[in-house]
């Protein structure tokens, strides 16, 4: 005799139809998540940042995942495969609880795809943590409905009907590949008309975007000028000057360093793009009141003494990629690995000419009412507005022309 909730005859019964229509509510809401995750995402890669209600801090920021290496596989947003995976898991709970002759291999199907759904959603979280230094929202309802299902597995795990292996999960499992295929390839061709327009293109060029004053900001062009050279990325010549205040313990300044990178490589030869340190941290930044960032003082010295060796953004690089695992322990070991001994390293961490330097991009920030980071200016002037790709293109491309 059957357990109650089993398939017999090959279908769904009792409880086990009951946890197949709750494996079906679960991802109608998870196909509803992923949709926004997807147009979320677009309205980030083309404007570089977004006022969705999921930036809720540094550490709850939508905008901060998008921008992340690993929000996409392939250049499809992860939130594609998220919808993929859950209308898959809708076709095989339905089927579950109603396909007749092929309901088990569906159970068994679905099963396995609840099993790797949370494998999955836990390695992204880790990697959230790890690597990124902020979590998604939207992703985190991702991932809370994947480990739901896991929890609705262990429920009606009595209810699986007989004879769980390869071949039935194989057998079940085509169903979900195939509705996960038809949904990356439906976006992938309807891509070009969903991706959101060019906010340039209907911004009215009078709207004030950058401040009206220009200020006198030097920049130290020579590594024997003032306290030492400021680095640069793009020609001392170049028709406009990008001047970023930053720290590197920022999430805001992780967010907007590929940004920036993103400027000086669409304009060859005509941006430059300087960095200056604006540490949030009393250590060396005489406008602070205390400690936000309490590595922050050391990092910006780490990175200006792997300058000092031709490799100051290979150095800034390691740090934001690595913001969340900051420590003198790992600055020390980052600064071997881009090429430096042990003994420079232990140099330059006590060296007060490099914190000097530091102490003072500070102060020059404070003069110039620089109070969060990051701070830029174009050309002289304070960006007042938007500071996203197609918000400083805009401006970038009015100044050069």
């Amino acid at each position: 005799m059957a357990d109650a909730g089993r398939a017999d005859g090959g279908v769904m019964t009792g409880h086990g139809r009951l946890w197949m229509m709750v494996a079906i509510v679960i991802a109608v809401i998870g196909m509803g998540v992923s949709v926004y995750s997807i147009k979320h995402h677009l309205e980030v890669k083309a404007s570089g940042q977004t006022d969705a209600a999921c930036n809720i801090s540094d550490k709850l920021s939508c905008d901060a995942a998008a921008l992340s290496q690993y929000s996409e596989v392939g250049g499809i947003p992860l939130g594609v495969f998220g919808l993929g995976y859950f209308a898959a898991m809708a076709v095989l709970a339905g089927l579950g609880a109603f396909g007749g002759k092929m309901a088990k291999e569906h159970v068994h199907g679905y099963v396995a795809m609840v099993v790797i759904g949370v494998v999955v959603s836990l390695v992204l979280a880790a990697l959230s943590w790890q690597n990124v230094g902020a979590f998604c929202p939207t992703c985190i309802a991702i991932y809370v409905l994947c480990l739901v299902q896991g929890a609705a597995l262990g429920a009606f795990r009595k209810t699986i009907p007989a004879g769980l292996d390869g071949k039935t999960v194989f057998s079940g499992g085509m169903s979900a590949a195939i509705a996960v295929a038809v949904i990356v390839a439906g976006f992938t061709l309807l891509r070009p008309s969903i991706t959101p327009a060019s906010k340039s293109a209907a911004r009215d060029p009078n709207e004030p975007k950058l401040a009206t004053k220009t200020e006198e900001i030097v920049v130290n062009r020579s590594a024997y000028s003032g306290l030492g050279e400021d680095y640069r990325k793009g020609p001392d010549n170049a028709a406009v000057t990008i001047v970023e205040f930053a720290d590197f313990q920022c999430p805001a300044c992780q967010q907007m360093s590929p940004v920036l990178d993103a400027l000086v490589a669409e304009f060859p030869g005509k941006v430059q793009l300087v960095f200056k340190n604006y540490p949030l941290d009393n250590t060396c930044n005489a406008g602070m009141q205390g400690q936000v960032h309490d590595q922050a003082c050391k990092a910006a010295v780490m990175a200006r003494c792997a300058g000092q060796y031709g490799k100051f953004w290979e150095y800034h690089g390691l740090l934001f990629k690595n913001l969340k695992s900051i420590s003198e322990a790992n600055m020390k070991a980052w600064g071997q690995q881009v090429g430096l001994t042990a003994e420079q390293v232990a140099t330059c961490w006590e060296s007060k000419d490099l914190m000097a330097k530091v102490k003072d991009d500070a102060d020059l920030g404070n003069k110039l009412g620089v109070d969060s980071t990051p701070t830029i200016f174009l050309n002289g002037r304070k960006v007042l507005g938007g500071r996203g790709l197609d918000d400083l293109r805009f401006e970038v491309e009015k100044l050069i022309n």
